[in-house]
């Protein structure tokens, strides 16, 4: 297994994309950079993630991995960024550890690479000492010269992307080379290093967000569940026991707001409710925990390359008293669904003795979900 290191160049200045730091934008869970990081972590081979960024965003992007819960892993350290690309990934380079042999770098605007472009770019690194993945054009292209236009043939053409892969003595020595700035790696090894070099399947949705219409799109959501209650010895709100002399009558463990957790993240994805997705009438589902069926709801959300960004629900009980489990219930919720604590908004309210909520026999909840 080759011990790889990661080179994440985020040391630009966004001019393209605004005012704004582009890094630092919402994407996903988290922002731009972070989520750039994240498909590096699940590697076992990869040993350090080196992230060559732009001093005057360093603290902003440190709380930003604490919100992600990444400030603990060891793997991931920080170097100042250049005023280049070229000279972003030099510092990057001086900070590589001493065992590495593969090195990926990477662009801190692309946060959409999945972990099968990855691995293929490692491959492709371990046999030819270079791999980049690549894209052919599909719009046509002209060429210019002042006001003159000559008509080009694209076929020969590619677009690269990141991460591109090298053997790291082969791109320590072309980096030692270069005296000017390169768009590229790939430029700098043509130029200091020729040699192979593997070219794999680029991803059309591994793209570099470059201007603001390039972040996706998000997606609302909103559920309902209400559920009776009859003697037992407690009940489940957000995967959370609560102790009390009552239960559910449900299918499953009857988490209410579970539920419409799930019905709200169906909805936002324009699916059928989960009662389709998990029919009352099947014996499997019997007193199912509502947190694993929450995970193939999930499931289906990230194929549809979809995930939270803001989660807010609103509990309806007359009893028992939910105040001492919020802060439990939204820890717990946090970590399920990977986002931040604080973008978990957990409300509980009576019913003001109204109906057969106010009268404590039934406990319901509202769940609206923002997706990214």
């Amino acid at each position: 297994m080759p011990h790889v290191n990661v080179i994440i160049a985020a040391g630009g200045s966004s001019l393209r994309y605004g005012k704004e730091n582009k890094l630092l934008e919402p994407c996903r869970s988290t922002c731009v950079l972070v989520e750039a990081i994240k498909p590096f972590l699940s590697f076992g081979e990869v040993k350090r993630v080196i992230v060559a960024v732009d001093s005057d965003s360093a603290d902003e992007f440190l709380d930003k991995l604490e919100a992600a819960h990444l400030d603990e892993d060891t793997r991931v350290i920080l170097t100042r960024g250049g005023k280049s690309r070229t000279s972003t990934v030099k510092f990057g380079l001086a900070a590589l550890d001493d065992e590495c042999d593969v090195v990926l770098v990477h662009d801190g605007a692309r946060p959409y690479a999945s972990a099968s472009l990855i691995s293929a770019v490692i491959d492709g690194a371990v046999s030819h000492g270079a791999c980049v993945p690549v894209l052919p054009l599909t719009d046509n292209i002209l060429r210019t010269e002042g006001d003159e236009v000559f008509a080009a043939d694209r076929t020969p053409f590619r677009r690269v992307q990141t991460p591109a892969g090298f053997e790291r003595k082969r791109l320590q020595e072309a980096y030692d080379a270069c005296t000017r700035d390169y768009l590229d790696d790939i430029s700098v090894v043509e130029a200091h290093r020729h040699g192979k070099i593997k070219l794999v399947d680029g991803e059309r949705s591994n793209v570099k967000i470059t201007v603001k219409e390039d972040l996706k799109t998000s997606l609302v959501g909103c559920g309902y569940d209400i559920h009776r209650l009859k003697d037992g010895d407690g009940i489940r709100l957000l995967g959370e026991k609560i102790p009390c002399p009552y239960s559910f009558v449900a299918h499953s463990d009857g988490d209410v707001a579970i539920h419409a957790l799930m019905d709200a993240v169906l909805s936002a994805l324009g699916k059928k409710d989960i009662g389709h997705l998990y029919p009352v009438d099947d014996p499997k589902y019997d007193g199912a925990d509502s947190v694993e069926l929450l995970d193939g709801v999930l499931n289906i959300m990230r194929s549809e390359h979809r995930s939270v960004a803001n989660c807010s629900v609103a509990i309806i009980a007359e009893k028992p008293v939910l105040a001492p489990y919020i802060d439990r219930m939204r820890t717990r919720m946090s970590r399920i669904l990977d986002v931040p604590a604080q973008n978990v908004g957990i409300t509980a309210t009576t019913n003001e003795s109204v109906g057969d909520i106010g009268e404590g026999n039934a406990i319901a909840a509202y769940v609206t979900v923002l997706l990214v």
